[in-house]
């Protein structure tokens, strides 16, 4: 499919392009393509890949015509590129759609998301929210306007620099991925040897095998209780993925890791904080009553108390 990604209000010259500017937009294509055809693949942008897809997300330069800067791009559909690459792992809704789309329609998908749905989307998680942030650096001057369409797939999207201050704040409401235990009984999923389920004392969490786990290892799992460790990948709208790395045989004092882990948002923290009966900010505390006779010892446990 054929797609033109205009530049407005550029320096460059009409029907031309910084070479350094070229290899970061090119750069950004390929990374956020690839990143949101991973997480509609596997649940994770940054999934470790088990087959090549630089075909897949192959996108051409094809060539660069005035009126602006407006550079001509191709790309071909998965249903070309993917074919018999199993595709039922995670997000089964979305996989449906996914072969009559291209790499481009992922990027412009992906920035779309993070604009108009940034906490609750299925289709954003942090890595990919930073790659989108990193786009930002193709825009070498305040007032330049990118914008991509094509013939008809998709409206066409329009992005300044204003618009990454709304990503940045999305990304850094979700926590960094991190190794977690979590002690419960797994359930099989019929449709899938890779995706399983794993009921705590606190609900369902959803899991995949590592790809360092035999599926094989698993089977004789299911329905019983086991503790197991891996890493917790969370996604918007306090949602959750556990990567599964090792799993035991569960232990007296195992169902501490039943419990679910949380996370509160920067909003969160300031009103449990004032229903503690905590001040809004802390330093009103102190700002007006300080230098005063307190010893170097007692204000540092002033400060301590504070925090």
């Amino acid at each position: 499919m054929k797609y033109e990604l205009k530049i407005e209000h550029a320096d460059d010259q009409n029907g031309s392009i910084d070479l350094q500017r070229l290899t970061s937009i090119a750069d950004s294509l390929r990374k956020i393509s690839e990143g949101a055809l991973q997480l509609r693949l596997k649940g994770l942008s940054k999934a470790k890949k088990t087959i090549k897809l630089n075909d897949a997300l192959k996108i051409s330069l094809t060539g660069i015509q005035k009126g602006s800067t407006i550079l001509c791009l191709e790309s071909e559909k998965f249903e070309k590129t993917l074919s018999g690459y199993q595709t039922d792992i995670f997000m089964l809704g979305h996989q449906q759609e996914l072969l009559e789309k291209t790499p481009i329609a992922l990027f412009v998908e992906s920035f779309e998301e993070a604009l108009n749905n940034p906490n609750d989307s299925e289709l954003l998680d942090k890595p990919l929210l930073k790659e989108l942030l990193k786009f930002k650096k193709s825009f070498l001057k305040e007032g330049e306007v990118f914008s991509i369409q094509n013939e008809g797939s998709f409206q066409k999207l329009t992005l300044t620099k204003s618009h990454f201050s709304k990503i940045q704040i999305a990304e850094e409401e979700i926590p960094q991925p991190e190794s977690a235990i979590v002690n419960g009984t797994i359930e099989e999923l019929t449709y899938s040897k890779l995706k399983v389920k794993i009921q705590t004392n606190e609900g369902i969490v959803d899991g995949f095998l590592s790809e360092s786990m035999n599926p094989d290892e698993i089977k004789g799992w299911w329905g019983r209780g086991a503790t197991i460790a891996g890493t917790m990948h969370y996604k918007p709208g306090r949602k959750s993925i556990f990567e599964i790395d090792r799993i035991f045989k569960s232990e007296p004092g195992d169902e501490f890791f039943s419990k679910k882990q949380k996370h509160e948002s920067l909003e969160e923290q300031i009103e449990r904080q004032l229903q503690e009966g905590k001040e809004n900010n802390p330093l009103n505390m102190i700002v007006g009553t300080w230098p005063g006779e307190e010893t170097d010892e007692e204000f540092e446990a002033l400060l301590n108390d504070l925090g």
